[in-house]
């Protein structure tokens, strides 16, 4: 367990979008080096999606050589000035590890569909036969090979061979045969290849599917634990966030050290955030709990996250995410004041909290016409909103910004935000300042105890004889609550407060501390 991370926050960017250094348009490397001052204030840990050289069917997820930075992004040197400079700042940066699958375009893939066999042919899952029934996602007859390919999401992504938890094909591998441990060492390569340039880890695309008809994880999880233990032989410190959503699978068994919590596996992350509808990628319908209406519940939230905590202890930690590239950003139809009970909540869990870019400012989803394979998710990859300024200050140049900036530019930006009192930045900047010096002295074995699941939310965490106490109405109803005895309040929004007691008015928050 890397105890140096217990009191970290993560923070997602999409390169594409974050800054723009070099005037054409295209967020890119040195933009986000340039930003890291910026990033330090909210996180320690920067998760960067993918760079690598790729036809952008999918964002990047679609990779057509692990071994070279796409030319938009700039170049393996960049890569390096954007370490060092990181580690200077005491910063971590996480690539993106997209293994599941290649881009068609991939050199192992143009020599695996080939007739004659070759030394890639077997990196691939294929079927005997072009006419062979297939229930998997498949493309059949565009190779000259005899055969159907298996797919991970799109047609142009076909899946790496690492095997199947059972074979029931002839054309099946199972996950331990040899065609499979080439792919694990190609993968492990790829891993020591980054780490050498200084890259500290990874986040794990696609981490839970990588072994097929693998129900319970057990499989993949064998996968991970080898080929982290080898990487890990070589760099003792190298960090894997999974994107799995099962911390006792990933964490408990997987050798992951971060496993984030989101919309799959459990619906608990969409009962807090993404219930309406249009509010996530996967069709939803109800209500959430941190909506001022105040008709959702947090407790199937809760259940799900306190046992897996409780099964993970020791092993490593949960990450509670405000968003990502894959999602509808969580501003859509919130308030400042809603978000900042969404911050107040998530940073004040025991987890390693993630925040994805321009979250921090409110940032809106836009409606748009796809663009890399976005579809859905393509208006929560606009441009960051750096000024109110030409481009949002996100690119100086005069020709056409890759993708368009927000409408809300005007007023939401980290500029003009920073020089107003209590706006959304400033609350975040000072819940992680707050985090920092007193959440971060709490060891990891401190215990966490909710007392209130309905409207107002209401936990604590306790260690060494320190009480925190957090409690959070997303409602724009009121209450009165009792605070701990001797509490000193740390941070509070819409909160008045009276001897021992505390009156939360619609849509706030407290956090207090006692001895």
């Amino acid at each position: 367990m890397n105890k140096s991370i217990k009191n970290s926050i993560i923070y997602n960017v999409y390169p594409t979008s974050f800054y723009d250094s070099n005037k054409d348009g295209i967020g890119d490397l040195r933009g986000i080096t340039e930003k890291l001052s910026y990033i330090k204030q909210f996180a320690d840990i920067v998760w960067i999606n993918p760079v690598y050289k790729s036809p952008f069917g999918d964002g990047g997820y679609d990779v057509e050589d692990y071994y070279a930075i796409d030319e938009k992004f700039g170049t393996i040197d960049d890569v390096k000035e954007l370490t060092e400079k990181a580690h200077l700042l005491g910063m971590k940066v996480l690539f993106d590890l997209v293994v599941g699958h290649t881009s068609d375009k991939h050199k192992w893939f143009r020599e695996s569909q080939k007739y004659e066999r070759n030394e890639y042919s077997d990196y691939y899952v294929w079927t005997d036969s072009v006419f062979d029934e297939c229930s998997y996602k498949h493309m059949t007859g565009t190779c000259e090979r005899d055969g159907n390919y298996l797919v991970n999401f799109f047609s142009f992504q076909p899946s790496l061979n690492f095997g199947f938890a059972k074979k029931t094909e002839s054309w099946q591998n199972l996950y331990t045969d040899e065609p499979c441990l080439k792919v694990h060492e190609e993968v492990l390569n790829i891993i020591r290849y980054y780490l050498n340039l200084g890259i500290d880890g990874f986040r794990v695309d696609l981490a839970c599917s990588i072994v097929k008809d693998d129900e319970c994880g057990k499989a993949s999880c064998e996968v991970w634990r080898k080929i982290f233990g080898e990487a890990k032989k070589e760099f003792p410190n190298a960090l894997f966030v999974s994107e799995w959503g099962q911390p006792h699978y990933s964490v408990g068994s997987g050798s992951f050290d971060i496993d984030y919590l989101t919309h799959c596996f459990s619906d608990g992350y969409n009962l807090l955030f993404r219930k309406e509808s249009g509010t996530n990628v996967i069709k939803s319908d109800g209500n959430s709990f941190f909506r001022k209406e105040g008709k959702g519940e947090c407790k199937s939230f809760f259940d799900y996250f306190l046992s897996c905590l409780k099964e993970i202890e020791g092993k490593g930690y949960i990450s509670v995410v405000t968003g990502n590239h894959d999602l509808p950003r969580i501003s859509m139809g919130r308030t400042e004041d809603e978000l900042k009970a969404v911050f107040a909540f998530i940073l004040a869990l025991p987890t390693v909290p993630m925040i994805y870019y321009g979250d921090e400012i409110g940032m809106p989803y836009t409606k748009l016409k796809t663009k890399d394979g976005g579809y859905c998710r393509t208006g929560s990859r606009t441009p960051m909103q750096w000024t109110s300024g030409k481009n949002a200050g996100f690119s100086d140049t005069d020709g056409e910004l890759y993708l368009p900036i927000g409408d809300n530019y005007k007023t939401v930006n980290c500029d003009d935000m920073e020089k107003r009192d209590n706006s959304l930045i400033n609350t975040v900047k000072d819940l992680v300042s707050v985090k920092r010096e007193y959440l971060g002295k709490f060891s990891e074995n401190s215990s966490f105890e909710l007392l209130n699941e309905d409207y107002p939310l209401i936990f604590t965490r306790k260690n060494n004889g320190k009480v925190f106490y957090c409690a959070i109405n997303p409602s724009d109803r009121e209450y009165a609550v009792d605070l701990p005895e001797s509490s000193m309040v740390l941070l509070s929004n819409n909160v008045t407060v009276s001897e021992k007691e505390a009156t939360l008015k619609g849509v706030s928050f407290i956090w207090a501390i006692a001895d």
